[in-house]
């Protein structure tokens, strides 16, 4: 009676840590202005799928790392605009979402799709470190996160391009400087995404 029982137990077990793993999580998605309340909106199976496919390669570099996580991000995103126009009556386009959306929710949302791929333990050669801004000739500031090297320590920025959906994020090495086109040395976290900076 017991081999039966813990036979039983073990195929429960089972069952239950499979169905965990498959399920795809779900993303914080900001399409309003201010942002206080964002879209909670799963990713697909299909997509999760894909994008457990990209970080699946053994033995990565950091810059291995990096271009999975420029393609993650084009994936999810891509995968929760289009959630969104199926879901509008509007009958609005993916593209049309992204495109009227602020440069400041294009961020958000590339920061917390970034967070859910670090708390799936998918990205883990790099962690995130703070939220930094860039200063042009003329005066207008842009946004990045800055990642941290696990392995060597060397430091990276995470920007979001805001051009196309589904290939708006870029890395690339962090210089700091206070020269034109390179991000400002001020440690301070960047204010301007008011609280949800790092939820």
């Amino acid at each position: 009676m017991k081999k039966y029982f813990y036979t039983f137990f073990i195929i429960i077990l089972f069952l239950a840590s499979t169905q965990i793993s498959v399920a795809a999580p779900s993303v914080k998605l900001c399409i309003d202005s201010n942002c206080k309340k964002p879209l909670i909106i799963n990713i697909t199976d299909d997509c999760w799928n894909d994008v457990k496919d990209i970080f699946s390669t053994p033995f990565v570099t950091d810059k291995d790392e990096q271009d999975n996580i420029v393609n993650a991000i084009a994936l999810i995103e891509f995968d929760l605009y289009h959630s969104i126009a199926r879901r509008s009556p509007e009958k609005n386009t993916a593209d049309e979402f992204y495109t009227d959306n602020s440069y400041k929710n294009n961020y958000r949302n590339i920061k917390n799709i970034l967070n859910v791929l670090l708390d799936n333990y998918m990205v883990t050669r790099h962690a995130m470190r703070k939220t930094i801004t860039k200063k042009s000739w003329s005066g207008v500031q842009t946004t990045g996160l800055m990642l941290q090297s696990l392995s060597n320590g060397q430091l990276f920025i995470l920007e979001s391009e805001n051009k196309k959906l589904g290939n708006s994020a870029l890395i690339k090495p962090y210089k700091k400087s206070s020269f034109l086109g390179f991000f400002s040395n001020d440690d301070k976290p960047n204010n301007n995404l008011n609280n949800d900076d790092f939820e």
